[in-house]
């Protein structure tokens, strides 16, 4: 079964209002195997609205429409469902009286104006609204199902999953099972190559390649008649396809790379310390999202400038005139300065040019030196990274967090 959502304001084709119904909306429908084919977006017109719900209707079997739904002279969802439907809209005394009985315990009269939201389509199952005025819909008309919700997400959620989501269990009896890998050190492109084929075979199974600064997510959702079982069964052989392609480039099942950083170290009785420039400190930040990361992370220091750079870590001046701040020789050497004044078992340092200005030819923007040192070694990382200043700032934080990663599994392997 497929279903298109149907969002109905003016306000949500401006700058002012963001949509997100639809994404709560698209997630639960996944659970009961049912994709959300199509999203469409109507401004406050009856005719608009009608026109949408004939395209609609000609494409999938379920229509989702929320919004419009209030007292005032611009809510037309009710009319112009009732005209595409061509059914009378019907007085229902007992929802006028539910809602006066509403102000009445604030204290107030309810507004002439609300008599409106008494009317309902004839035929419909009434969906209730236990926190504002304006009560839903349920309509079966000739093999489409329509759910007609208030537009506020207060209203619609708990509408939606008392109501709603039983009924579309009844009429989607899948099964469904899900899982997310999270990627490092591949591109959208490179991942999609790799997998494309395990995609292509995949059976009764959708597998998604989402790309974020730094990550990629696959999202695997497996469907099945027969049982919960069996859908697990079935994303669990094409998961396993995927990390046995992917290989140590996927870090975890859900788990974001800071808190697999911190289970490393933690399990291995290991610290860290860093010395940022270009990312201000949004290494430290990811890094002590986790909480009880004091366990093993010990200090931070945000050296921005060259001055910092000298007076707090030691950082030789006649060093970074000769190579510049951003260069191979000087993150290495806060990588290992930051590891000593700290006394931790690793020490990240990272330097570049995060832009917009700043760049040169030879170090054009986008250019970051990440290290890392440990007690008698060390590895160093030369990187160009594209987009915006924070785009950049975020996968440099995220690539020294790999290749920490990194360094610590190929240690255990040995």
């Amino acid at each position: 079964m497929r279903a298109e959502f149907i969002g109905i304001g003016s306000e949500l084709l401006t700058s002012l209002k963001p949509e997100t119904n639809s994404l709560y909306i698209s997630q639960r429908l996944e659970e009961v195997g049912i994709r959300l084919a199509f999203k469409t977006i109507c401004g406050d017109h009856e005719e608009d609205i009608i026109n949408a719900l004939k395209t609609a209707r000609s494409r999938v079997q379920l229509i989702i429409i929320t919004g419009g739904l209030g007292p005032t002279d611009d809510d037309l969802t009710r009319q112009a469902v009732s005209k595409f439907l061509g059914r009378e809209l019907i007085f229902k005394e007992e929802i006028v009286e539910r809602i006066a009985g509403r102000y009445r315990m604030r204290g107030k009269e309810m507004p002439e104006i609300n008599i409106r939201q008494g009317f309902v389509i004839d035929g419909s199952e009434i969906i209730p609204n236990p926190v504002g005025t304006a009560p839903g819909m349920w309509i079966e008309e000739s093999g489409t199902y329509f759910a007609i919700l208030p537009g506020p997400p207060a209203e619609m959620i708990p509408m939606f999953d008392a109501f709603i989501l039983p009924k579309l269990r009844e009429i989607s009896p899948f099964y469904i099972s899900k899982c997310v890998l999270k990627v490092a050190g591949l591109t959208e492109s490179e991942v999609d190559s790799l997998i494309s084929e395990i995609s292509r075979k995949a059976r009764n199974t959708e597998i998604s390649v989402l790309a974020s600064p730094g990550i990629i997510e696959i999202h695997i959702i497996s469907r099945s008649k027969k049982s919960i079982e069996y859908s697990y069964s079935i994303m669990e052989e094409v998961k396993n396809k995927i990390k046995e392609v992917l290989g140590e480039n996927v870090f975890s099942e859900g788990e974001s790379l800071e808190e697999i950083i911190g289970k490393l170290l933690r399990e291995r009785g290991e610290t860290l310390s860093v010395a940022e420039s270009c990312t201000g400190g949004l290494l430290s930040s990811k890094i002590t999202d986790v909480p009880g990361s004091s366990d093993y992370f010990q200090r931070g220091f945000i050296v921005y400038s060259n001055i910092a750079k000298i007076e707090n870590l030691g950082i030789p001046e006649d060093l970074i005139e000769k190579e510049g701040a951003v260069s191979q020789p000087v993150a290495k050497l806060m990588a290992k300065k930051v590891r000593e004044i700290s006394k931790t078992t690793y020490g990240i340092g990272i330097t570049g040019i995060a832009g917009p200005g700043g760049g040169s030819p030879d170090k054009p923007v986008g250019t970051v030196h990440i290290a890392i040192s440990w007690e008698g070694g060390e590895e160093h990382t030369k990187n160009y990274f594209f987009g915006t200043r924070e785009q950049i700032r975020t996968q440099s934080a995220i690539k020294a967090l790999d290749m920490l990663r990194r360094h610590i599994l190929r240690g255990m392997k040995k």
